[in-house]
């Protein structure tokens, strides 16, 4: 034992490693007390004995500058995460981390030195971390819970590459297992371009080259746009810096990246250009923060997203949320007035198609809806999934509201009035009405089985057509022109007694009737569930309609009727929404709707403060470090993410230290 507690060469690779395991123990296992289970063990033994250390110290030397600096911060932020708070509670789980973390770091500084024990080698480990993860790529390890090992899309296929994506085994998900290897590629790229001959090193030693192309390739399958961006911009500081190049080399090598960049992202669209919530969900955190007075640590979610939230049914918040609200919350956030279910004359509803969305390869769609055909309000947001949507060709008849022939066969089509249909691209405008005498002319009414014209009887409005649930036949608009690669618009104005509660297709370019032996098979459709627009489209005919943008996200909306008109909300949430609430915060705006936004300014100004005097080359690892965890932090909240935390604080307590050190 004592010699365990001699430690003094190793302390430093020490802490490197039992950081590192606690990254590969799958989080939520095994205690379950006051929040800590087995994947906080090692850290709390190695607290044990650092403390034991500290103390230790303290026995032969009293408080120096450094100690008492960061012992008074801590004290102040304990006192104010305690009082400017809503939700007050020193046992405060969020809080407690927050303070384990802070002291935590400040005892491994406290071994640190500018000589044999640099700060660099704690990282150094997360090597291991890395042969783990690449494992579990290669066997497609699944674990319980949202984020953890090998995140599968449901796919057949045993591609890595398209069959799902990295999440590790910490628990935090793509993001934070993400910034992890992107921690690991430049630590040993560090390594490498800080040798006294880089070359010479790459090719002697080839461990740093396997690490950082397992580290690279892991990053890559987190398909995480934070963790690129964060080691894009630490690659670029690591290499301006160093002195391993020459500058016309630093040069070429930065314009070939750049290319590189570029081309890899117009190939991996989806990966860059995919829709995101972020701007919508920093908003919405915003319009929560105060200056001062915070809600309390761990009351983000519950807070920002209560009008959502409270929709779910209690059993369903308190095992996927931990969360509860009182009968009095819940009525407050009602947003809803009674008359929400009722009939709607005289609407018209749009769907746009972007085909490129101006120079960037991606299609884009928005759903949008009106009470005189224009002026518009749009439902949602904009949708893509950040690629090119080629739509099937199809010179058939377009189907209005759904029918029978085998795309519509689950009840889905809608039941309403139709009263006109606008279909507008770049070039053309084709209108169409429905009064009875233009049936057979410019609208067809056709039977879904036999395929030719339906002889029953049809009701007409003064305006339009009537379409009922279930019904014998459906309506066809004649084709006039190609929609495939091209930006449109359809347009359809009608009358509905309430807003589907189901599954109804509004308009579609799916008839399998073909007029044209080349090409002609399904291909779109736009469809409204239980409120929410969605647009399918079918690149695989075997594979029908498994593509789909719109549905359950909080960037939909829903549309509603107050009044007997069309109006839109931003309600109504899912568990499917779950990721996007829990793993797209900006860091800082979490702290500041907890905690208040004084001290997260004091926070970022001491930051400022403590890298702009220690900018020295012989801390340049620390600073790319710190600005990585620094640019993902804007769009994750990593240090709110146990697994990044025990690493983040480090580097500003060590700037802390080294000032002290200076001055003296």
């Amino acid at each position: 034992m004592k010699g365990v507690m001699n430690l003094t060469g190793d302390k430093v690779k020490l802490v490197g490693y039992t950081f590192a395991i606690s990254l590969l123990i799958p989080p939520n296992v095994g205690l379950n007390i006051m929040g800590l289970n087995f994947e906080d063990l090692p850290l709390i033994l190695l607290f044990g004995y650092l403390f034991y250390l500290k103390l230790d110290d303290y026995k032969k030397n009293n408080l120096d500058k450094f100690d008492i600096y960061f012992l008074t911060f801590l004290l102040v932020f304990v006192i104010y995460t305690n009082i400017f708070v809503e939700s007050k509670g020193v046992f405060n789980q969020t809080n407690l981390r927050f303070y384990f973390y802070f002291f935590l770091s400040f005892l491994i500084v406290n071994i640190c030195d500018n000589n044999k024990n640099r700060i660099e080698k704690i990282f150094e480990p997360l090597s291991l971390v890395m042969f783990i993860n690449f494992f579990i790529i290669l066997t497609k390890f699944e674990i319980g819970g949202n984020l953890n090992g090998w995140i599968s899309n449901n796919t057949a296929g045993i591609n890595p590459f398209t069959s799902g994506r990295l999440g590790g085994l910490q628990g935090g998900g793509p993001n934070v297992i993400g910034i992890i290897c992107a921690i690991s590629a430049l630590v040993y790229l560090f390594k490498i371009f800080n040798s006294e001959d880089s070359n010479m090193n790459l090719k002697s030693n080839k461990f740093n080259l396997l690490i950082i192309l397992i580290s690279l390739l892991n990053l890559y399958l987190t398909y995480s746009r934070g963790s690129y961006l964060a080691f894009g911009v630490g690659f670029l500081i690591l290499l301006l810096a160093t002195d391993s190049f020459k500058k016309q080399i630093k040069f070429y090598l930065i314009i070939l990246i750049t290319v590189l960049t570029l081309i890899f992202i117009y190939v991996n669209p989806s990966i860059f250009l995919k829709q995101t919530n972020r701007g919508f969900l920093n908003e919405l955190g915003l319009n929560n923060a105060s200056l001062i007075q915070g809600t309390g640590g761990g009351n983000y979610i519950k807070n920002v997203y209560k009008e959502y939230l409270v929709t779910l049914d209690e059993k369903t918040l308190m095992d996927e949320f931990n969360i509860t609200y009182s009968a009095s919350e819940k009525n407050n956030n009602k947003k809803l007035s009674a008359n929400t279910e009722g009939p709607v004359e005289g609407g018209f509803l749009k769907l746009d198609f972007i085909y490129k969305d101006n120079f960037l390869p991606r299609s884009v769609i928005s759903f949008h809806y009106s009470d005189n055909g224009t002026q518009w309000e749009q439902i949602g947001f904009d949708h893509t999934n950040g690629s090119v949507i080629n739509l099937i060709q199809n010179d058939s008849y377009f189907e209005v509201g759904g029918w029978g022939d085998g795309q519509s066969n689950d009840d889905s089509y809608l039941d309403g009035v139709i009263n006109e249909v606008e279909i507008k691209t770049d070039t053309s405008i084709n209108r169409y009405e429905f009064p009875k005498y233009k049936r057979g002319i410019d609208y067809f009414v056709l039977t879904p089985k036999l395929r030719n014209v339906y002889r029953g009887d049809l009701n007409y409005s003064e305006s339009g057509i009537q379409l009922e649930r279930p019904r014998d036949y459906w309506l066809a608009l004649p084709n006039y022109v190609d929609l495939s690669k091209k930006d449109f618009s359809i347009v359809v104005g009608l009358d509905i007694n309430e807003i589907p509660k189901g599954n109804e297709t509004i308009f579609s370019q799916s008839s399998i009737l073909r007029l044209n032996e080349e090409f002609n098979d399904q291909s779109w459709k736009w469809s409204i569930v239980d409120g929410r627009m969605y647009f399918f489209w079918i690149e695989n005919v075997d594979n029908g309609y498994s593509n789909y943008l719109g549905g359950q996200s909080l960037r939909s909306g829903k549309l509603i009727s107050v009044d007997g008109k069309f109006q839109s909300i931003m309600s109504d949430f899912n568990i499917s929404q779950y990721d996007e609430i829990t793993t797209s915060h900006n860091g800082f705006l979490t702290m500041s709707v907890e905690y208040g936004i004084l001290p997260v300014v004091f926070l970022l100004l001491s930051f400022l403060y403590l890298v702009f005097n220690n900018l020295n080359r012989n801390y340049l690892f620390e600073h790319i470090i710190f600005t990585m965890f620094l640019v993902q932090n804007l769009t994750n909240d990593l240090i709110y993410s146990p697994d990044i935390a025990i690493y983040f604080w480090l580097v500003p307590i060590y700037f802390l230290k080294n000032i002290l050190r200076v001055n003296d």
